[in-house]
């Protein structure tokens, strides 16, 4: 694909190139993670140089890795051959999790599938594998961009009338999306999902213009969590436990006066 005959490319046309959607790199541009060499300033039209192919490409393969983003942030900052190897290392652990999840849900197909083996469901089988998402909305579209460009999911799939929407992110295979038929708003729907850096989260849903409706806090419970809400008022609780957290400050050398590792009624607790 050529340049223009300035030599800048239009969104579109890098998209392409780099192997990127232009709702990614309209996130990107938000997240500060890849910014467009310039803009047009009446239309507000983004412009990209062949200098930013390297970094483009970068994105779009550790992206294809499923790496996270404040993870592909640090690298394209010149981390440093060890730090690299760390951030490789802790995401090859976190793909491997995943990996024993479906290991062990293959051994249990094959052991239905052994003769000799009675077709009554053992216990383990009768858990709950999965959670999928239902929400009503009352823009589909709207919500689609919402969730993609301000939250970061991809569209797995529509139906072509337009009744259905499927998003998906990381171990949230799917987030069903339905129009609300009422005349009214739709009935608001809370969650609680656990994340691996609940403080990176927030700013990078913040940059991209995410409607953050409780920024990030230690909470009694012991959690440290924000809560998010899309176009039509659900909200969903992002965080996690403060004894993982540990793992977190002592990555990205942070003191308590930055993070709460140890709320005030847990060390009443061990130190009565």
């Amino acid at each position: 694909m050529d340049e223009n005959t300035d030599g800048r490319w239009q969104i579109g046309q890098f998209a392409e190139l780099v192997g990127l959607s232009i709702p990614q790199l309209r996130r990107y541009d938000r997240l500060k993670l890849l910014e467009p060499e310039s803009r047009e300033q009446q239309t507000g039209y983004r412009y990209y140089t062949s200098g930013q192919t390297g970094a483009a490409r970068v994105i779009a393969l550790l992206r294809s890795l499923d790496m996270p983003i404040a993870d592909i942030r640090r690298i394209l900052a010149g981390a440093g051959e060890e730090d690299r190897r760390h951030l490789f290392q802790s995401h090859r652990a976190r793909l491997e999790a995943r990996l024993d999840e479906v290991r062990r849900l293959l051994n249990a197909v094959d052991a239905l599938t052994q003769e000799d083996t009675p077709m009554t469901a053992p216990t383990d089988l009768t858990t709950w594998l999965h959670v999928m998402p239902r929400l009503s909305v009352t823009d589909l579209d709207r919500s689609i961009a919402y969730y993609q460009e301000a939250l970061g999911f991809r569209l797995a799939w529509r139906t072509t009338d337009g009744t259905l929407a499927a998003l998906s992110s990381g171990d949230i295979e799917t987030l069903l999306l339905v129009p609300w038929p009422g005349d009214g708003p739709p009935p608001t729907q809370v969650a609680y999902v656990y994340v691996e850096d609940p403080d990176t989260l927030c700013a990078e849903y913040q940059q991209a213009g995410a409607d953050v409706v409780d920024p990030v806090a230690s909470r009694p419970n012991g959690m440290r969590d924000f809560v998010v809400q899309d176009p039509d008022g659900h909200r969903f609780t992002l965080g996690r436990g403060e004894d993982q957290l540990r793992k977190v400050a002592d990555h990205y050398g942070l003191t308590p006066d930055t993070i709460a590792v140890n709320p005030e009624w847990l060390q009443s607790r061990a130190h009565p």
